[in-house]
């Protein structure tokens, strides 16, 4: 992650000066050996997660010498909008993707090509072929629906971010975001997975979605550790006070051994994951996809109806936000 994420050229948001000028990674060995061992390290690792801890000085220094090339770009989030029907159509729920990767980068095994057809091009073909469902079956929901492509994501959440800091649509008038960050290609499942859960009542909406598709809800513990809720594009809404889900990958395939989706998983993130070997593959299927995007759809438009908007749990912390957004 860190060799197809952070080497080669980076993408931020333009900034006043006195942003951020340099920044590395040391791998785990380094910095044991920099504070003194890797016991001292497991210390201190674990005394930052706590709240309220100070900056420890270590002692050590660096010279470096670095010349870095400015270009100036633009790229863009690009949204679409069904209107609401009603005193409610000024709110909005948001389903959305990021429609970006890696392009052209650092050649693996001769081909440079990052197609990036699971993350996120699967994700991006979701909202599109969810907005085209919503649209055809005529529903007009009391709630506006918004379908968003991101851009900027592989470059640190910078169109999610940029829109949360400057949404074209008031913060406390959007009511929910829902993130598809990759859908399952590999098959119909007995169940499906999101993130954001337990973080307001969008997860008892989504298992209702859920249950009437036929589906249980999972967790996925390798998930939390990972800290993925962190680092996708419902993150910047969620701290914004938005109560948002991110779709994860399902735990229970039909007709395959139970070791099947950690073997699926384990294989994508060694040999594709933000790598050119990311690209469309003959063993990919649709029909789990589509059981996702049907789950998408009821947990849009059980919210775009809903009399009032999602409501952070007591023991989130995000809840502070989200009183925050609606007092704007």
């Amino acid at each position: 992650t860190v060799a197809s994420s952070w080497t080669g050229p980076q993408v931020r948001v333009a900034r006043p000066a006195g942003a951020l000028r340099l920044a590395g990674w040391l791998s785990t060995d380094a910095a044991a050996a920099l504070v003194g061992s890797r016991d001292s390290l497991d210390l201190l690792m674990a005394a930052s997660a706590r709240r309220g801890f100070r900056a420890v000085p270590l002692g050590g220094g660096a010279n470096a010498l670095v010349e870095s090339r400015i270009v100036r770009s633009e790229t863009f989030n690009v949204l679409g909008r069904l209107p609401g029907r009603g005193p409610l159509a000024s709110e909005a729920v948001i389903i959305g993707g990021h429609y970006d990767h890696f392009g052209i980068g650092r050649p693996v095994d001769g081909d440079s090509i990052y197609n990036g057809a699971v993350d996120n091009a699967s994700g991006t073909a979701a909202v599109l072929a969810i907005a085209e469902a919503i649209v055809d079956s005529r529903a007009r929901p009391a709630r506006s629906i918004v379908f968003m492509g991101f851009g900027a994501e592989e470059s640190g959440l910078l169109g999610s971010t940029a829109y949360a800091a400057r949404p074209t649509i008031p913060l406390r008038r959007i009511a929910a975001l829902i993130n598809v960050d990759g859908v399952n290609l590999a098959g119909r499942t007995r169940d499906v997975s999101a993130l954001g859960t337990d973080h307001s009542t969008l997860g008892a909406t989504f298992t209702r979605a859920a249950a009437a598709e036929g589906l249980v809800v999972s967790t996925s513990e390798e998930a939390l550790l990972k800290g993925y809720f962190f680092r996708s594009d419902h993150f910047p809404f969620v701290r914004a006070g938005i109560p948002a889900l991110s779709l994860q990958g399902s735990t229970d395939y039909i007709g395959k051994p139970a070791e099947f989706a950690k073997a699926q998983e384990a294989e994508y993130n060694e040999k594709r994951y933000h790598q050119p070997s990311d690209e469309v593959l003959p063993t990919f299927r649709y029909d789990g996809a589509e059981q996702v995007m049907r789950v998408v759809i009821r947990v849009a438009l059980a919210v775009a109806n809903a009399p009032t908007q999602p409501t952070w749990a007591r023991t989130s912390e995000f809840r502070e936000a989200g009183v925050r957004r609606l007092a704007r």
